[in-house]
């Protein structure tokens, strides 16, 4: 297993709670008024984990969530990994935890490279 790099963690993380706070805004209009109450008072990125989120409802919900991750130029294979992530974490009614993202993270065939970190290697070094 490869670590990750702190830059890979923590674009992943942003980019799953950016997931994750969106499918929780969508869960609001989808439920009762009387669950709605105790979704108020969670933040958005932890709502799921107050439902079990079945396969083809996560479908809708994740609609649209890793475009602008990708527009961004997170790496798609990077995506794929995270969207499997959120997608256990909808269905198993689990919070984010940053040690288990990690874990995920370093079991990805190959490291991953941000094309800016890619860009700040290969640049010559500027002088003043």
């Amino acid at each position: 297993m490869v670590q990750p790099t702190a830059a890979v963690v923590a674009v992943s993380e942003m980019a799953v709670v950016r997931a994750l706070e969106l499918v929780g805004n969508r869960l609001m209009g989808r439920h009762s008024r009387s669950d709605r109450g105790a979704l108020q008072r969670m933040p958005s990125w932890d709502r799921h984990s107050f439902f079990r989120v079945p396969e083809e409802e996560a479908d809708r919900l994740l609609a649209g969530v890793w475009e602008a991750p990708a527009q961004r130029g997170v790496p798609e294979e990077l995506l794929r990994v995270l969207d499997r992530y959120v997608r256990l974490l909808l269905a198993s009614g689990h919070s984010l935890h940053r040690p288990d993202l990690v874990q995920t993270l370093a079991r990805m065939p190959k490291q991953v490279v941000l094309p800016w970190e890619a860009a700040e290697a290969s640049a010559d070094p500027v002088t003043p």
